[in-house]
């Protein structure tokens, strides 16, 4: 009998269909549209919204849906070799949307690239941010129910030696991702050198006062 209190990889298989689905559909339109994609396509820009990268075209039409599958698989591998693989049954329904968020993201970036492939004048990046800006709200509600493991959310030497620092540093930085979503969302309308340091601000941010407070939570727990 299947121990309910591990990860059932083929369970949430099973229930990544539609995540399935959407991978197979971002190799469907990529192919449909092959032929008609230019032979150098557009994968970067920097902070003046200009194009500073280019990719051929197999890799810029495939690019997405494979780091998307990866990512997929990669996320539904890891807790089976985690040693705390038994705290995922604990979050594993906050696990499952967040597959599907980071998922639907990448599924969104890759036909945003199609379409600047072909032609159409699309700002990238007020939906980039549009998007980091959902991403991050969304990343920020469910982070604080993540329990303690070796692979998803804030890590470092004092939140992985410490359950009680896990759910502290965690609880915070589910408020600090929540709030960075916000004023990047309020960004959009901004120039792309603007949004590019708000983003990078909130990212930035948002990391190192989760790292200084594990660090604090930790000191204080030891001192008693």
């Amino acid at each position: 009998m299947k121990d309910k209190g591990y990860f059932d990889f083929k369970e949430e298989f099973r229930k990544d269909w539609y995540l399935l689905l959407l991978i197979a559909a971002m190799f469907l339109v990529s192919c449909l549209l092959y032929s008609r994609l230019p032979e150098r396509m557009p994968i970067h820009w920097n902070i003046a919204g200009e194009v500073d990268n280019y990719s051929s075209r197999f890799w810029g039409a495939f690019m997405m849906p494979l780091l998307a599958l990866g990512i997929l698989f990669m996320m539904l591998l890891l807790p089976l070799i985690d040693p705390r693989k038994e705290n995922y049954h604990r979050f594993i329904s906050s696990y499952r949307v967040i597959r599907s968020v980071l998922i639907v993201f990448f599924a969104g970036m890759h036909f945003l690239l199609l379409s600047v492939s072909l032609g159409y004048d699309i700002s990238i990046g007020k939906f980039v941010t549009l998007g980091v800006g959902i991403l991050f709200f969304i990343l920020g509600n469910y982070m604080p129910k993540v329990r303690h493991n070796y692979f998803m959310g804030i890590k470092n030497p004092w939140t992985l030696s410490s359950e009680r620092v896990w759910k502290k540093v965690h609880r915070l930085a589910g408020k600090l991702f929540v709030v960075s979503g916000i004023i990047i969302f309020s960004g959009i309308f901004l120039s792309d050198l603007v949004r590019f340091w708000l983003i990078m601000t909130c990212v930035i941010g948002s990391s190192l006062i989760s790292i200084i407070y594990s660090y604090l939570i930790f000191r204080r727990e030891k001192q008693g």
